[in-house]
C-alpha cells in the first residue's frame, strides 16, 4: 500500500512540476535571477536545411550558464500558422516560450521564419529524449499545434547532438 502511495504522489508531483502555471513561475524566476536569457548568438543568421529551405532566426533564449550535456538533444519542428501574421505570431509566441523554457530538461531553443513561404521552425536543445518526450505530449506543443496548419507541422530530432553544433553546421 505505502509503494502505491509513493508511486501516485510521484506521478501527481510530476505532473504538477510540468503544469503550464508552475512552468511559466519557474521562468519567471529564472529570468530575474539571470538563469534564464535571452542571447543574440546566432540572431539573423541565416540557416539552410537539409531541403534547401532557409530560416532567418529571430529569437534565442537558453539556460545559463549554458551545460554541456551529452545526451542532449536537439528538436526541429516546422510549421506554418494558420492565422496572423509573422509579427503577430512573433509577438504571440512570448507566452508559450516562458512555458516552454520552464518546462523541466529545456536547455536552449532558437526561433525562426522563412518569410518565403511563412514557414515557423522552432529549434530546441533538451537534456535527454524522456524529456523531448514528455515536452511532445505537453499542453504548450499541442496548443502550438492547434494554432499551426495540421498538415504542415514536421519534426525530426537528432539524439546525442546539441543544437549549437546543429546549428554550426547549418548556418550560411
Amino acid at each position: 500500500m505505502e509503494a502505491v502511495v509513493k508511486k501516485n504522489f510521484k506521478i501527481m508531483a510530476t505532473k504538477f512540476r510540468k503544469s503550464p502555471p508552475l512552468c511559466l513561475f519557474i521562468s519567471i524566476g529564472r529570468l530575474l535571477a539571470g538563469k534564464l536569457k535571452l542571447s543574440k548568438q546566432y540572431l539573423k543568421d541565416t540557416v539552410k536545411m537539409e531541403d534547401g529551405q532557409e530560416f532567418i532566426i529571430f529569437r534565442h533564449i537558453t539556460d545559463y550558464p549554458v551545460k554541456n550535456i551529452e545526451q542532449a538533444v536537439t528538436f526541429i519542428v516546422r510549421f506554418k500558422f494558420a492565422r496572423l501574421s509573422h509579427n503577430a505570431n512573433r509577438f504571440a509566441s512570448i507566452i508559450p516560450m516562458l512555458l516552454i523554457t520552464g518546462f523541466p530538461g529545456f536547455q536552449t531553443k532558437m526561433y525562426a521564419v522563412n518569410k518565403n513561404n511563412g514557414y515557423w521552425q522552432g529549434m530546441y536543445q533538451w537534456e535527454s529524449m524522456e524529456n523531448l518526450e514528455e515536452y511532445k505530449n505537453s499542453f504548450v506543443f499541442k496548443v502550438m499545434n492547434k494554432r499551426a496548419n495540421p498538415e504542415s507541422i514536421k519534426s525530426t530530432h537528432y539524439e546525442n547532438k546539441s543544437l549549437y553544433t546543429f546549428i554550426k553546421e547549418k548556418v550560411k
